[in-house]
């Protein structure tokens, strides 16, 4: 049987092997550092005003009893989540006459009523874009031992304001 290496060619295979190593080896160790950076920009949206709208209104005022009941959706007209962290509820005014259509009533002082916000789920609570929620607001008239006439037959405005939008 014939040795297939010699010991000359032993030693050229080691060599080449060791030479290939090496040079593999060191170029898997040769690289460069370096650092770097970049600048990108976020859009970030702009809140958009609610829609408000009266829904209903059910009852009938009378100086020292009863109550309107007046039903306000409120919807995000936005593109995102939004909250309103304030909600208040008045008779606007021209003078002191409370107004109806926004014109005048005379004589039918606004301070005459008492409006009080009495549900407000959305209330400091996201409203997801398009939807809405129902704040509800009772209207009275306390008796104030005074001629209220002038207000009779009239459906006084009420104006719900949303703030901290």
């Amino acid at each position: 049987m014939r040795k297939l290496f010699t010991t000359r060619r032993r030693i050229a295979i080691a060599g080449a092997t060791t030479v290939l190593a090496l040079a593999g080896g060191g170029a898997a160790f040769a690289y460069f550092t370096s650092t770097g950076s970049g600048t990108g920009t976020a859009t970030v949206g702009t809140a958009t005003d609610f829609t408000v709208t009266q829904a209903s209104a059910s009852g009938t005022i009378f100086p020292g009893a009863g109550s309107t009941v007046i039903l306000y959706t409120v919807t995000n007209a936005g593109t995102g989540n939004q909250e309103y962290t304030a909600a208040s509820v008045a008779l606007p005014t021209s003078g002191l006459d409370a107004v109806s259509g926004g014109v005048d009533i005379p004589g039918c002082l606004a301070s005459w009523f008492s409006p009080v916000i009495t549900t407000d789920p959305g209330l400091n609570t996201d409203i997801a874009p398009g939807a809405s929620v129902t704040v509800t607001v009772t209207v009275t008239m306390p008796d104030l031992n005074t001629d209220q006439t002038a207000c009779a037959g009239h459906t006084p405005d009420v104006t719900l304001t949303l703030g901290g939008v």
